[in-house]
């Protein structure tokens, strides 16, 4: 068998038809997950009473659980749970009227959460505590002391990291076929059932793959050079 170019390309042009939604399951969470997880590293750093405690348990039980079965949990427990409350409360709407999209986002979401914490956590930890103690000594809180010294020290360092979480969720977004969601790969996928032709597929899938994880490489690269030189006049 030869490999058929011009499918490739038919392939290529349904790939990309279904980018948005791949970069929407990777964006979404990456925000959500820098976010939330810049709390949560601050809480298990800081120790805060109770909470570091169970953000310490969060982030141990996600980190144990493949993305793939987190997902199929996510979906099968928030579509039996919602059906229950609906019918509780007798509301019209049902599981069957969700877009399943969200589902994906709050899967992707809870992953990136535990897994981007610990980037934070990291580049916490590594901060020097004589620039704690300065801090504190000319009257900061412990609030300015991370806002206004420790974060825009940690964020360009963390940059590289924080890039390769967000290429990871734009490859792992595939997955999100297991509920029906149709991205980049089986969005090239689907053009090939009906022929077999799906090596062309797969190469259509991997191209869209490739360039946008270098177009995401390349802009990483210009946000760690800004935070670099904007983080260079960080003063007490």
């Amino acid at each position: 068998m030869e490999f058929d170019f011009y499918f490739m390309l038919v392939a290529l042009k349904a790939a990309i038809k279904f980018l948005p939604v791949s970069l929407i399951l990777a964006f979404v969470p990456l925000v959500v997950g820098i976010v939330l997880g810049t709390f949560i590293a601050i809480a298990r750093v800081f120790k805060v009473k109770v909470l570091w405690r169970v953000c310490q348990i969060y982030v141990v039980i996600i980190k144990g659980i493949p993305v793939v079965l987190l997902l199929l949990i996510m979906y099968f427990g928030l579509i039996q749970g919602f059906d229950g409350f609906a019918q509780l409360f007798h509301w019209k709407t049902r599981s069957k009227d969700i877009d399943l999209i969200y589902v994906a986002i709050i899967g992707f979401s809870l992953h990136a959460i535990a897994t981007i914490s610990e980037i934070i956590r990291g580049g916490l930890v590594s901060v020097d505590k004589g620039q704690y103690e300065a801090s504190y000594s000319v009257g900061m809180t412990k609030t300015q002391t991370l806002w206004r010294i420790v974060l825009p020290q940690i964020y360009p360092v963390a940059v590289p990291m924080l890039c390769s979480s967000f290429i990871g969720l734009f490859k792992g977004s595939s997955v999100a076929f297991l509920i029906s969601v149709t991205d980049v790969m089986n969005g090239a996928l689907i053009t090939a059932t009906g022929n077999y032709l799906f090596l062309e597929a797969y190469v259509a899938a991997a191209i869209v793959y490739w360039v946008i994880s270098i177009l995401i490489e390349r802009t990483s690269f210009m946000i760690e050079r800004y935070l670099k030189k904007y983080s260079k006049g960080v003063m007490l």
